[in-house]
Protein backbone atom coordinates (compact mmCIF):
# COMPACT_ATOMS: atom_id res chain seq x y z
CA UNK A 1 0.00 0.00 0.00
CA UNK A 2 2.37 2.67 0.62
CA UNK A 3 4.40 2.07 -2.32
CA UNK A 4 1.56 2.51 -4.35
CA UNK A 5 0.79 5.72 -2.20
CA UNK A 6 4.16 6.54 -3.20
CA UNK A 7 3.74 6.00 -6.88
CA UNK A 8 0.39 8.02 -7.01
CA UNK A 9 1.99 10.78 -5.57
CA UNK A 10 5.13 10.89 -7.71
CA UNK A 11 3.01 10.83 -10.73
CA UNK A 12 0.43 13.07 -9.54
CA UNK A 13 3.89 15.51 -8.79
CA UNK A 14 5.13 14.64 -12.58
CA UNK A 15 1.78 15.76 -13.94
CA UNK A 16 1.57 18.63 -12.38
CA UNK A 17 5.30 20.02 -12.64
CA UNK A 18 4.76 19.69 -16.48
CA UNK A 19 2.04 22.05 -16.86
CA UNK A 20 4.21 24.64 -15.20
CA UNK A 21 7.16 27.27 -16.46
CA UNK A 22 9.25 26.38 -12.90
CA UNK A 23 12.14 24.40 -12.95
CA UNK A 24 14.20 24.49 -9.97
CA UNK A 25 18.16 23.48 -10.28
CA UNK A 26 17.87 22.59 -6.77
CA UNK A 27 15.20 21.48 -3.96
CA UNK A 28 15.57 24.00 -1.12
CA UNK A 29 12.60 21.52 1.04
CA UNK A 30 13.17 19.13 2.84
CA UNK A 31 11.68 16.06 2.84
CA UNK A 32 8.21 15.08 3.80
CA UNK A 33 8.41 11.88 6.42
CA UNK A 34 7.00 8.33 5.15
CA UNK A 35 4.34 8.51 7.50
CA UNK A 36 3.07 12.17 7.51
CA UNK A 37 -0.92 12.54 6.76
CA UNK A 38 -0.60 14.58 4.14
CA UNK A 39 0.34 11.47 1.69
CA UNK A 40 -2.95 9.83 2.21
CA UNK A 41 -4.51 13.36 2.13
CA UNK A 42 -2.84 14.50 -1.55
CA UNK A 43 -4.10 10.36 -2.47
CA UNK A 44 -7.65 11.60 -1.51
CA UNK A 45 -7.49 14.36 -3.53
CA UNK A 46 -6.45 12.81 -6.82
CA UNK A 47 -9.02 10.20 -5.96
CA UNK A 48 -11.49 12.90 -5.92
CA UNK A 49 -10.01 14.49 -9.38
CA UNK A 50 -9.09 17.61 -7.91
CA UNK A 51 -5.26 16.74 -8.86
CA UNK A 52 -5.50 13.88 -11.85
CA UNK A 53 -2.55 12.22 -14.07
CA UNK A 54 -1.56 9.55 -12.50
CA UNK A 55 -1.01 5.82 -12.89
CA UNK A 56 0.78 2.85 -12.17
CA UNK A 57 2.28 3.07 -16.09
CA UNK A 58 3.54 7.01 -15.36
CA UNK A 59 6.28 6.46 -12.56
CA UNK A 60 8.44 3.28 -11.86
CA UNK A 61 10.14 3.40 -8.19
CA UNK A 62 9.71 4.58 -4.98
CA UNK A 63 10.43 7.46 -2.71
CA UNK A 64 9.62 10.00 -0.43
CA UNK A 65 8.59 13.71 -2.00
CA UNK A 66 10.13 17.09 -0.58
CA UNK A 67 7.77 19.46 0.35
CA UNK A 68 8.57 21.70 -2.43
CA UNK A 69 6.91 18.88 -4.46
CA UNK A 70 3.80 18.34 -1.59
CA UNK A 71 3.30 21.84 -2.59
CA UNK A 72 3.22 21.98 -5.81
CA UNK A 73 0.46 19.41 -6.05
CA UNK A 74 -1.40 21.43 -3.64
CA UNK A 75 -1.35 24.35 -5.57
CA UNK A 76 -2.43 22.88 -8.38
CA UNK A 77 -5.39 21.20 -5.90
CA UNK A 78 -6.03 25.01 -4.73
CA UNK A 79 -6.67 25.58 -8.77
CA UNK A 80 -8.99 23.72 -9.13
CA UNK A 81 -11.14 23.86 -6.24
CA UNK A 82 -14.17 24.57 -7.87
CA UNK A 83 -14.00 20.36 -8.12
CA UNK A 84 -13.58 19.57 -4.54
CA UNK A 85 -17.03 19.02 -2.51
CA UNK A 86 -17.61 20.16 1.14
CA UNK A 87 -15.52 17.67 2.77
CA UNK A 88 -12.80 17.66 -0.20
CA UNK A 89 -11.94 21.63 0.19
CA UNK A 90 -11.63 20.72 4.14
CA UNK A 91 -8.34 18.47 3.26
CA UNK A 92 -7.34 21.65 0.89
CA UNK A 93 -7.72 23.43 3.42
CA UNK A 94 -5.58 21.62 5.82
CA UNK A 95 -2.75 20.98 3.62
CA UNK A 96 -2.60 25.16 2.86
CA UNK A 97 -2.40 25.49 6.20
CA UNK A 98 0.33 23.01 6.64
CA UNK A 99 2.63 24.08 3.32
CA UNK A 100 1.71 27.47 4.10
CA UNK A 101 5.40 28.94 3.94
CA UNK A 102 5.90 26.68 0.90
CA UNK A 103 3.06 28.11 -1.05
CA UNK A 104 3.65 31.40 0.10
CA UNK A 105 7.28 31.06 -1.61
CA UNK A 106 5.81 29.34 -4.47
CA UNK A 107 3.58 31.70 -5.09
CA UNK A 108 5.58 34.61 -5.13
CA UNK A 109 7.46 32.84 -7.69
CA UNK A 110 4.59 31.82 -9.61
CA UNK A 111 3.38 35.75 -9.83
CA UNK A 112 6.89 37.14 -10.68
CA UNK A 113 6.93 35.01 -13.67
CA UNK A 114 3.15 35.27 -15.31
CA UNK A 115 3.69 39.13 -14.69
CA UNK A 116 6.87 39.08 -16.81
CA UNK A 117 5.21 36.87 -19.21
CA UNK A 118 1.68 38.09 -19.16
CA UNK A 119 2.73 41.35 -19.45
CA UNK A 120 3.88 41.72 -22.90
CA UNK A 121 1.11 39.67 -25.72
CA UNK A 122 2.14 38.52 -29.56
CA UNK A 123 0.18 38.05 -32.39
CA UNK A 124 0.14 38.53 -36.42
CA UNK A 125 -0.92 38.07 -39.37
CA UNK A 126 0.72 36.29 -42.52
CA UNK A 127 -1.09 37.43 -46.08
CA UNK A 128 -0.74 36.26 -49.32
CA UNK A 129 -2.39 38.32 -52.56
CA UNK A 130 -3.09 38.01 -55.91
CA UNK A 131 -4.45 41.14 -57.68
CA UNK A 132 -4.98 41.28 -61.14
CA UNK A 133 -6.13 44.27 -63.09
CA UNK A 134 -7.08 45.69 -66.52
CA UNK A 135 -6.93 49.47 -66.86
CA UNK A 136 -9.06 50.94 -70.06
CA UNK A 137 -8.00 54.49 -71.02
CA UNK A 138 -7.59 54.51 -75.06
CA UNK A 139 -5.76 51.62 -74.81
CA UNK A 140 -5.95 48.60 -72.65
CA UNK A 141 -3.40 47.46 -70.01
CA UNK A 142 -3.08 44.84 -67.88
CA UNK A 143 -0.95 44.00 -64.41
CA UNK A 144 -0.63 41.58 -62.04
CA UNK A 145 1.34 41.81 -58.85
CA UNK A 146 1.56 38.73 -56.15
CA UNK A 147 2.76 40.09 -52.66
CA UNK A 148 3.03 38.91 -49.49
CA UNK A 149 3.08 40.64 -46.31
CA UNK A 150 3.80 39.78 -42.88
CA UNK A 151 2.69 41.67 -40.12
CA UNK A 152 4.01 41.00 -35.56
CA UNK A 153 2.00 43.15 -33.37
CA UNK A 154 3.47 43.31 -30.00
CA UNK A 155 1.21 44.83 -26.74
CA UNK A 156 2.91 45.39 -23.31
CA UNK A 157 0.59 46.33 -20.10
CA UNK A 158 2.18 49.51 -18.71
CA UNK A 159 -0.01 49.57 -15.73
CA UNK A 160 -3.64 48.84 -15.18
CA UNK A 161 -4.73 52.18 -17.35
CA UNK A 162 -1.47 52.04 -20.03
CA UNK A 163 -0.87 50.04 -22.40
CA UNK A 164 2.33 50.46 -25.49
CA UNK A 165 1.17 48.93 -28.73
CA UNK A 166 4.12 48.59 -31.72
CA UNK A 167 3.86 46.48 -35.19
CA UNK A 168 6.35 45.55 -37.63
CA UNK A 169 5.28 44.82 -41.34
CA UNK A 170 7.05 43.62 -43.88
CA UNK A 171 5.55 43.44 -48.05
CA UNK A 172 7.19 41.43 -50.21
CA UNK A 173 6.83 41.68 -54.23
CA UNK A 174 7.61 38.02 -55.00
CA UNK A 175 7.87 38.97 -58.94
CA UNK A 176 10.49 41.28 -58.31
CA UNK A 177 14.24 41.42 -56.37
CA UNK A 178 15.77 43.77 -54.63
CA UNK A 179 14.78 46.18 -51.79
CA UNK A 180 12.42 48.84 -52.51
CA UNK A 181 9.31 50.62 -51.85
CA UNK A 182 7.23 47.25 -51.80
CA UNK A 183 10.35 45.13 -50.62
CA UNK A 184 10.60 46.94 -46.89
CA UNK A 185 10.45 46.32 -42.84
CA UNK A 186 9.29 49.18 -40.98
CA UNK A 187 7.39 49.62 -38.00
CA UNK A 188 3.60 51.57 -38.90
CA UNK A 189 2.14 51.03 -35.23
CA UNK A 190 4.00 52.80 -32.35
CA UNK A 191 1.77 54.25 -29.89
CA UNK A 192 0.34 54.65 -26.43
CA UNK A 193 -3.08 54.00 -25.27
CA UNK A 194 -4.56 54.77 -21.74
CA UNK A 195 -6.88 56.86 -19.43
CA UNK A 196 -6.88 60.55 -18.43
CA UNK A 197 -9.44 60.98 -16.13
CA UNK A 198 -12.75 60.41 -18.09
CA UNK A 199 -10.67 60.45 -21.54
CA UNK A 200 -9.48 57.45 -23.09
CA UNK A 201 -5.98 58.63 -24.93
CA UNK A 202 -3.97 57.32 -27.91
CA UNK A 203 -0.89 59.20 -29.04
CA UNK A 204 1.72 57.74 -31.52
CA UNK A 205 1.59 56.05 -35.31
CA UNK A 206 -2.04 54.36 -35.20
CA UNK A 207 -5.01 53.26 -37.77
CA UNK A 208 -7.37 56.32 -38.29
CA UNK A 209 -10.86 54.92 -39.37
CA UNK A 210 -13.28 57.45 -38.73
CA UNK A 211 -17.16 57.23 -39.54
CA UNK A 212 -17.17 54.07 -42.23
CA UNK A 213 -14.05 55.07 -43.26
CA UNK A 214 -14.73 55.38 -47.11
CA UNK A 215 -12.88 58.70 -46.97
CA UNK A 216 -9.97 57.86 -44.64
CA UNK A 217 -8.62 54.51 -43.51
CA UNK A 218 -5.07 54.76 -42.59
CA UNK A 219 -2.26 55.49 -40.70
CA UNK A 220 -1.79 58.89 -39.08
CA UNK A 221 0.52 60.36 -36.22
CA UNK A 222 -0.74 62.32 -33.61
CA UNK A 223 -3.02 62.39 -30.64
CA UNK A 224 -6.53 61.02 -30.10
CA UNK A 225 -9.27 61.50 -27.31
CA UNK A 226 -12.12 60.00 -26.84
CA UNK A 227 -15.26 59.62 -24.58
CA UNK A 228 -18.89 59.41 -24.07
CA UNK A 229 -20.73 55.89 -24.33
CA UNK A 230 -23.89 55.81 -26.42
CA UNK A 231 -22.78 59.29 -28.30
CA UNK A 232 -18.73 58.20 -28.89
CA UNK A 233 -16.67 61.20 -29.97
CA UNK A 234 -12.89 60.98 -31.09
CA UNK A 235 -11.31 64.67 -31.55
CA UNK A 236 -7.54 64.21 -33.41
CA UNK A 237 -4.93 66.32 -34.35
CA UNK A 238 -1.59 65.27 -36.21
CA UNK A 239 -0.60 64.24 -39.80
CA UNK A 240 -1.49 62.46 -42.41
CA UNK A 241 1.20 59.52 -43.13
CA UNK A 242 -0.08 59.22 -46.67
CA UNK A 243 1.08 62.74 -47.22
CA UNK A 244 2.50 63.69 -50.80
CA UNK A 245 5.14 65.48 -50.06
CA UNK A 246 8.37 64.87 -47.16
CA UNK A 247 6.84 67.45 -44.90
CA UNK A 248 3.34 65.68 -43.52
CA UNK A 249 0.57 68.18 -43.49
CA UNK A 250 -1.77 68.69 -40.79
CA UNK A 251 -4.90 66.80 -40.28
CA UNK A 252 -7.66 67.43 -37.87
CA UNK A 253 -10.80 64.81 -37.75
CA UNK A 254 -13.94 64.93 -35.69
CA UNK A 255 -15.59 62.23 -35.69
CA UNK A 256 -19.25 60.60 -33.83
CA UNK A 257 -20.68 57.68 -33.77
CA UNK A 258 -24.15 57.52 -32.05
CA UNK A 259 -26.78 54.53 -31.56
CA UNK A 260 -30.24 55.35 -32.45
CA UNK A 261 -31.83 51.57 -31.61
CA UNK A 262 -30.14 48.60 -31.04
CA UNK A 263 -30.54 47.94 -35.02
CA UNK A 264 -29.89 51.43 -36.09
CA UNK A 265 -26.62 53.75 -35.76
CA UNK A 266 -25.34 57.07 -37.11
CA UNK A 267 -21.75 58.05 -38.03
CA UNK A 268 -20.23 61.21 -39.06
CA UNK A 269 -16.84 62.94 -39.22
CA UNK A 270 -15.40 65.98 -40.17
CA UNK A 271 -12.44 66.21 -41.73
CA UNK A 272 -9.19 69.41 -42.05
CA UNK A 273 -6.80 68.69 -44.23
CA UNK A 274 -3.86 71.40 -44.85
CA UNK A 275 -3.03 69.46 -48.46
CA UNK A 276 -5.54 66.49 -50.13
CA UNK A 277 -2.88 63.73 -51.00
CA UNK A 278 -4.74 64.28 -54.72
CA UNK A 279 -5.05 68.03 -55.12
CA UNK A 280 -2.59 69.29 -52.81
CA UNK A 281 -5.19 71.79 -51.53
CA UNK A 282 -6.72 72.70 -48.26
CA UNK A 283 -10.00 70.72 -47.60
CA UNK A 284 -12.83 70.26 -45.65
CA UNK A 285 -14.75 66.93 -45.68
CA UNK A 286 -17.55 65.57 -44.15
CA UNK A 287 -18.99 61.91 -44.08
CA UNK A 288 -22.11 61.30 -42.74
CA UNK A 289 -24.29 58.18 -42.55
CA UNK A 290 -26.45 55.25 -40.81
CA UNK A 291 -26.36 51.61 -41.13
CA UNK A 292 -29.11 49.11 -40.45
CA UNK A 293 -29.44 45.77 -39.13
CA UNK A 294 -32.00 43.93 -40.38
CA UNK A 295 -31.31 40.71 -39.08
CA UNK A 296 -27.85 39.22 -37.68
CA UNK A 297 -26.86 38.29 -40.80
CA UNK A 298 -27.91 41.35 -42.96
CA UNK A 299 -26.75 45.18 -43.01
CA UNK A 300 -27.31 47.74 -44.91
CA UNK A 301 -25.47 50.64 -44.84
CA UNK A 302 -25.43 54.11 -46.65
CA UNK A 303 -22.74 57.21 -46.86
CA UNK A 304 -22.86 60.80 -48.00
CA UNK A 305 -19.48 62.97 -48.40
CA UNK A 306 -18.96 66.51 -49.44
CA UNK A 307 -15.93 68.74 -49.12
CA UNK A 308 -15.41 72.33 -50.08
CA UNK A 309 -13.85 72.12 -52.98
CA UNK A 310 -14.70 74.05 -56.51
CA UNK A 311 -15.32 70.31 -58.16
CA UNK A 312 -15.28 66.76 -57.64
CA UNK A 313 -17.16 67.87 -54.36
CA UNK A 314 -19.42 64.48 -53.86
CA UNK A 315 -19.48 61.25 -52.78
CA UNK A 316 -22.06 58.81 -52.25
CA UNK A 317 -21.77 54.61 -50.78
CA UNK A 318 -23.83 52.15 -50.01
CA UNK A 319 -23.20 48.52 -49.20
CA UNK A 320 -24.99 45.28 -48.21
CA UNK A 321 -23.67 42.58 -46.30
CA UNK A 322 -25.16 38.75 -45.38
CA UNK A 323 -23.11 36.89 -42.78
CA UNK A 324 -19.60 37.99 -41.90
CA UNK A 325 -16.63 35.81 -41.35
CA UNK A 326 -15.12 34.65 -37.71
CA UNK A 327 -11.64 33.41 -38.33
CA UNK A 328 -11.99 31.64 -35.07
CA UNK A 329 -15.14 29.42 -36.66
CA UNK A 330 -13.83 27.05 -39.65
CA UNK A 331 -16.44 27.46 -41.78
CA UNK A 332 -18.33 30.95 -41.11
CA UNK A 333 -18.14 33.44 -44.24
CA UNK A 334 -19.43 36.55 -45.41
CA UNK A 335 -20.61 38.06 -48.57
CA UNK A 336 -21.02 41.76 -49.51
CA UNK A 337 -21.59 43.88 -52.85
CA UNK A 338 -21.54 47.86 -52.95
CA UNK A 339 -21.84 50.85 -55.13
CA UNK A 340 -19.76 53.87 -54.76
CA UNK A 341 -19.97 57.62 -56.82
CA UNK A 342 -17.28 59.14 -54.65
CA UNK A 343 -15.38 62.29 -56.82
CA UNK A 344 -11.98 62.81 -56.38
CA UNK A 345 -11.83 64.95 -53.45
CA UNK A 346 -14.47 62.76 -50.86
CA UNK A 347 -11.45 60.23 -50.85
CA UNK A 348 -8.25 60.61 -48.55
CA UNK A 349 -6.96 57.16 -48.19
CA UNK A 350 -10.15 54.86 -48.62
CA UNK A 351 -11.25 51.33 -46.43
CA UNK A 352 -11.97 50.47 -50.21
CA UNK A 353 -8.37 49.53 -51.82
CA UNK A 354 -9.34 49.48 -54.66
CA UNK A 355 -11.60 53.11 -54.60
CA UNK A 356 -10.38 55.48 -57.58
CA UNK A 357 -9.19 55.27 -60.78
CA UNK A 358 -5.88 57.03 -61.26
CA UNK A 359 -6.70 59.11 -58.37
CA UNK A 360 -9.03 61.22 -60.25
CA UNK A 361 -12.39 59.39 -57.87
CA UNK A 362 -14.40 56.28 -59.19
CA UNK A 363 -17.86 55.10 -59.80
CA UNK A 364 -18.97 51.66 -59.63
CA UNK A 365 -19.72 48.38 -58.02
CA UNK A 366 -17.85 45.85 -55.57
CA UNK A 367 -18.76 41.89 -55.13
CA UNK A 368 -17.35 40.12 -52.24
CA UNK A 369 -16.76 37.24 -50.25
CA UNK A 370 -14.18 35.51 -47.28
CA UNK A 371 -14.54 32.12 -46.04
CA UNK A 372 -12.52 30.79 -43.06
CA UNK A 373 -11.40 27.62 -44.59
CA UNK A 374 -9.70 26.27 -41.34
CA UNK A 375 -9.00 28.16 -38.00
CA UNK A 376 -7.00 31.51 -38.40
CA UNK A 377 -7.14 30.87 -42.24
CA UNK A 378 -9.44 33.65 -43.79
CA UNK A 379 -9.97 33.23 -48.00
CA UNK A 380 -10.98 36.88 -49.62
CA UNK A 381 -12.14 37.37 -52.85
CA UNK A 382 -13.38 40.08 -55.16
CA UNK A 383 -14.13 41.93 -58.13
CA UNK A 384 -14.70 45.41 -58.79
CA UNK A 385 -15.65 47.42 -61.81
CA UNK A 386 -15.17 51.15 -62.00
CA UNK A 387 -15.11 54.22 -64.20
CA UNK A 388 -13.46 57.42 -63.66
CA UNK A 389 -15.58 60.35 -62.72
CA UNK A 390 -13.12 63.36 -64.34
CA UNK A 391 -13.14 61.18 -67.53
CA UNK A 392 -15.59 58.64 -67.77
CA UNK A 393 -13.65 56.45 -70.48
CA UNK A 394 -10.82 55.62 -67.94
CA UNK A 395 -12.38 52.36 -66.45
CA UNK A 396 -11.18 49.33 -64.62
CA UNK A 397 -11.34 45.88 -63.44
CA UNK A 398 -9.90 44.36 -60.75
CA UNK A 399 -9.89 41.28 -59.61
CA UNK A 400 -8.17 40.10 -56.37
CA UNK A 401 -7.69 37.39 -54.36
CA UNK A 402 -5.92 36.63 -50.65
CA UNK A 403 -4.79 34.11 -48.04
CA UNK A 404 -4.30 35.07 -44.39
CA UNK A 405 -2.63 33.17 -41.32
CA UNK A 406 -3.58 35.14 -38.30
CA UNK A 407 -1.59 33.57 -35.51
Amino acid sequence: MKRQTAMALAAVFAMSVAGTALAAPANPFVDVPAKHWSYDAVTKLAQAGVVSGYGDDTYKGDRTMTRYEMATIIAKAMANSEKADAETQKTIDALAAEYGAELNNLGVRVDNLEKKIGNVKFSGVIRARYDHNELKDGAKSTDMTQKMRARLKVNAQINEDWAFTGRFVNIEDIRESGIGDDNDTKMDHLYLTGKAGVFDVTAGRFDATPAYGVALDDTVEGAMVSFGNKLRVDLFAGNQEYAPTSDKDDIYIANLGYALSDKLNAKGAYFHIDSHADTGEKVKLYEVGLDYQFNPNVNLSGVYLKSDADTQDKGFFTQLSYKGSDVENAGSFGIWANYRDLEKTTVLSSTLDIGTIDNEGGKGYEIGFDYVLKKNILWTTTYTDLEGTINKNNKGEYFRSQLEFFF
